[in-house]
């Protein structure tokens, strides 16, 4: 399974089987955003639960932005800041699991905050291999330039 092939999400028990990546990326952003917000501490089981998603998620995400930023030049500072962020997400997943419920929250979400970074650089570096093998390049000012 890779990251462009639809994929099964299963976060807390509610299962939803995306059409593509697209609706892949909004649904496994939700879910990181969703538990990022919660304001309470979810049950062991939801937080392992979540915990189990990001991680499949991140496993998917992590080779596909290394070869995206791998494809750029080497001094791309998109492709420096997303190289940056990968390492910074195989950090978090080789934390070791943490004393009682407060610590594994925190620690899963470090991981969520890892998601949604990863699910960003993917976006970025995307669309700049799409523009680049157009020709072009976004500019700063969001216009294309030539």
């Amino acid at each position: 399974m890779s990251w462009e092939d639809p994929f099964l999400l299963s976060v807390s028990g509610v299962d939803a089987k995306p059409d593509g990546a697209a609706l892949a990326s909004v649904t496994v952003r939700a879910a990181a955003a969703w538990f990022l917000d919660q304001r309470t501490l979810s049950r062991h089981g939801t937080v392992r639960a979540f915990e189990e998603g990001f991680r499949r998620t991140l496993g998917e995400l992590l080779p596909h932005v290394e070869q995206l930023a791998a494809a750029l030049p080497a001094d791309d500072v998109p492709a420096k800041v997303a190289l940056a962020a990968l390492a910074e997400a195989r950090r978090r997943l080789d934390e070791d699991e943490a004393a009682g419920l407060r610590g594994e929250v925190e620690r899963v979400r470090r991981i969520a905050k890892s998601v949604l970074a990863l699910c960003g650089h993917h976006d970025v570096l995307t669309s700049l291999r799409t523009y680049e093998s157009a020709g072009r390049r976004p500019s700063a000012e969001g216009e294309d330039a030539p």
